[in-house]
């Protein structure tokens, strides 16, 4: 009998589509989120080829997809604890946000120092600004940190690093691949747009996956547009949400 071909890190291609079997032997990397994401990218490229329903496909990747985001949803970052020392802001668990980040402080620093436009300097495991600065512009800036220099573009991965390439800076997502110049994200409203399963966005292409899946962006969300042409304008409906990935439909297209 012939054999199923394979792919190379544990997917494994059934006669009738691609199953996830090969994720739960002993030696497992459904875990990995950059394992994961190539595998619903993989099965993206069976929708477009019509060898699965919109639906079957959706139903097969969402419980992978789901073991891929585990790791996001693990990093909760705590609240900055603010208390003020005369005209001074002291972050006290500052130490504690940059380890959980895995960023140089000294770079967290000098990103604060600049936004906030006033002297900061590292006291121990503490953070003294100085001047009194909100409670709630400390935790937008450390968001917009965050967003900026920690989050992959494309997956919202927190596994990253930053390196230098060039004169470049670029951020390297250690879950899916990705590799961008690192962008300083200043409009934190549309961070707020939410995706929700049903509605209609007008969206523009910005990109095309590796399964030649257009890519938009709304907010936090990446949402995949089979079919997309990258600079194309789309009024897209969502099907179905999976963390921080939207799987649309195109609904008109210019």
């Amino acid at each position: 009998m012939e054999q199923p071909a394979s792919d190379t890190e544990g997917e494994r291609l059934h006669p009738n589509g691609l199953l996830f079997g090969n994720f739960h032997h002993n030696n497992s990397l459904s875990d990995k989120a950059g394992l994961t994401q190539k595998a619903l990218l993989l099965q993206f490229k069976y929708l477009i080829m019509g060898e699965f329903n919109y639906e079957d496909l959706l139903e097969r990747a969402e419980g992978a997809f789901l073991k891929g985001n585990k790791t996001q949803e693990r990093l909760r970052i705590p609240d900055p604890d603010i208390i003020y020392e005369g005209r001074a802001t002291i972050v006290r668990n500052f130490a504690d946000i940059v380890d959980m980040i895995n960023r140089d402080p000294k770079h967290v620093t000098k990103f604060l120092m600049k936004e906030l436009g006033i002297g900061v300097s590292i006291d121990s495991r503490r953070l003294i600004i100085n001047r009194k600065v909100t409670y709630e512009k400390v935790k937008e800036k450390i968001s917009q940190y965050m967003e900026s220099y920690v989050r992959c573009y494309e997956c919202r991965a927190p596994e990253t690093e930053i390196q230098r390439v060039g004169r470049v800076d670029v951020l390297v997502c250690k879950a899916c691949g990705a590799q961008h110049p690192i962008r300083l994200i200043r409009e934190t409203k549309t961070s707020e747009l939410k995706a929700e399963e049903g509605k209609e966005y007008t969206l523009t292409v910005t990109e095309i996956g590796k399964s030649g899946e257009g890519r938009a962006h709304l907010g936090n969300y990446m949402v995949v547009v089979p079919g997309g042409k990258k600079g194309q304008s789309v009024k897209v409906r969502i099907k179905r949400i999976l963390g921080t990935t939207a799987f649309s439909e195109i609904v008109t297209s210019k």
